[in-house]
């Protein structure tokens, strides 16, 4: 049914609606999928020429390792009728200059009327800074590469499709100091980017609600109608973190939490020329709890893909609509750049960063009224034991912490012998899972952090073994008394993990308790998709 949907969604996107044109729904125009030689294509970043074309500048690793330190090099492709088609073949724009790799593009158009490019020359762990050039001649050539950070040598990571310029002309490049401090900070130009300098006020940190100093990275700016600047912050806490400037970028405020609740994962916004309001591009968790997003990685899967319009300057968010659904997606780095009435969003889509993409939206899409939600986002997964926090074999009891603040996200129990975690090194499956051993009952508990909806808790069971009679039931503790909200029985093939169904129950709960009658048990497996109903579901 999945792929029907899609493949119909797919049609309208290609033009071959019944009822829609091709200009009113989201189309992907572009695909840059890794291949031989070629492990990655990463983040970039647009500019529009004065003859029309745009520009799609993007990281093309080569060798054999796509990691954040593997070769790469800057490649660019173009299009001639704003976005709809792009060129087939690569043009190398900057050729590999650091000892480890370049990336992290920008390009951004002066008002002097030069293009700067900006980018990361990554050397070493100890030496990563960025670098300016200049174009007079719409990107044909560029200057020599200037460092825009001198004053003191360290790693700086940042984002693509960030440097912004301000009424006022200032240039402003977030980044976070990741060798020092490991504090958001700017560095700002007043000469058109001839000269830099760090923001007056120094790096900022965020904390939680316990005063413990969190994960910060990945920094954006926006300018706000009355002047202020406004900086959203990846986090591993959630949510994105915001800060505001009054001086041009000189001094921050103490970021704090956001509504815009999102995996440890970076958000992009731009002001929408046409209307004068802000565009959102994040991964919105708002209906994923935390702790049923991690995903067996830390700090949950960036998917959806989702965009809102603020029309108060980012104070609230409206509009909100999932444009990227694959549950196996991994959307993020968003660049942005307008073309008439539409919007070009360019971002890695799949396999960790290794594919690039971009998507053509209609501005009026962005605007369109939010179609009723059907349901919640169903999760189809659960806590799982990862990265190696804890021994294998029989327990009592387990803690799944995440975060810098290793908060308690669940809670597993069993009495003595009735459990264990089991390890899959097999090619059928991998990971952590608990197995229902022992005892007179086969029972294991878990306790969650927060409630969820009964019918969301729709996690995973695999019959170990074929011979003789099996039963697994589910139980929920609604409002103090327990009661069955899905089973398995004996029909259920073994070997392989199936869905409990849960999507009946009613109430919320926050202890599942799991029994199995078969004396070789059952193994509560991770089931790794989720539906989220995004335009593209594919």
């Amino acid at each position: 049914m999945l792929f029907r949907v899609y493949g119909l969604l797919l049609s309208l996107a290609c033009g071959c609606a019944l009822f829609a044109g091709a200009q009113e729904v989201p189309v992907r125009v572009l695909e840059l999928p890794p291949g031989p030689d070629n492990p990655r294509n990463s983040e970039g970043t647009f500019i529009t020429l004065k003859d029309g074309r745009i520009l799609y500048l993007y990281t093309h690793f080569t060798g054999k390792s796509g990691g954040d330190h593997a070769p790469a090099y800057l490649a660019a492709r173009s299009s001639s009728d704003s976005g709809r088609t792009w060129t087939k073949e690569d043009r190398v724009v900057v050729r590999n200059e650091g000892a480890m790799n370049i990336m992290e593009t920008h390009l951004l158009r002066l008002r002097g009327g030069e293009i700067a490019l900006l980018y990361l020359v990554k050397n070493s762990t100890r030496d990563c800074r960025p670098v300016i050039r200049f174009s007079s001649d719409e990107c044909e050539t560029w200057s020599a590469p200037e460092h825009i950070i001198t004053d003191k040598v360290g790693y700086y990571p940042g984002n693509n499709d960030r440097v912004i310029q301000m009424k006022s002309g200032r240039l402003v490049l977030p980044t976070h100091d990741a060798s020092f401090t490991g504090g958001m900070l700017c560095y700002l130009s007043d000469d058109e980017g001839r000269s830099w300098r760090r923001n007056a006020g120094g790096p900022v940190n965020g904390f939680n609600a316990a005063g413990k100093k969190i994960v910060t990275q990945e920094p954006g700016v926006v300018e706000l109608k009355d002047g202020r600047l406004m900086m959203f912050i990846r986090t591993d806490q959630g949510c994105q973190y915001l800060s505001w400037s009054e001086d041009g970028g000189e001094t921050w405020s103490k970021p704090g939490p956001s509504q815009l609740f999102s995996p440890r994962s970076p958000a992009s916004i731009k002001r929408i020329p046409s209307t004068g309001d802000l565009l959102l591009v994040w991964n919105d968790h708002t209906d994923i709890p935390l702790t049923l997003s991690l995903h067996g990685r830390p700090q949950g899967t960036r998917v959806p893909l989702s965009t809102a319009i603020s029309k108060d300057d980012g104070k609230t968010w409206q509009n909100v609509k999932r444009l990227e659904g694959n549950p196996n997606g991994w959307y993020c780095y968003i660049a942005i750049e307008f073309a008439g009435d539409s919007v070009l969003l360019g971002y890695c889509a799949m396999g960790a960063n290794a594919h690039s993409r971009i998507t053509r939206v209609p501005v009026s899409w962005l605007y369109a009224d939010t179609p009723p939600k059907v349901t919640a986002p169903a999760i189809k997964t659960l806590p799982t034991f990862h990265w190696g926090n804890i021994a294998t074999g029989a327990f009592e009891r387990v803690e799944v912490k995440e975060g810098t603040s290793k908060t308690v996200q669940a809670v597993w129990t069993a009495e003595p012998g009735h459990a264990e975690v089991y390890v899959y090194t097999s090619r059928r499956l991998s990971g952590k899972y608990v197995r229902l051993l022992g005892g007179k009952d086969r029972t294991v508990t878990l306790t969650l952090q927060n409630p969820i909806f009964c019918r969301n808790a729709m996690f995973g069971a695999e019959r170990f073994t074929r011979n003789g009679t099996y039963s697994l039931i589910m139980e929920a503790k609604v409002d103090g008394d327990w009661r069955k909200i899905g089973e398995q029985d004996t029909d259920l093939p073994g070997l392989k993990p199936f869905l409990i169904d849960c999507s009946k129950s009613d109430g919320k709960a926050s202890e599942f308790r799991f029994r199995c009658t078969s004396l070789m048990g059952a193994i509560i497996a991770e089931m790794p998709d989720y539906s989220l109903n995004g335009f593209f579901n594919d």
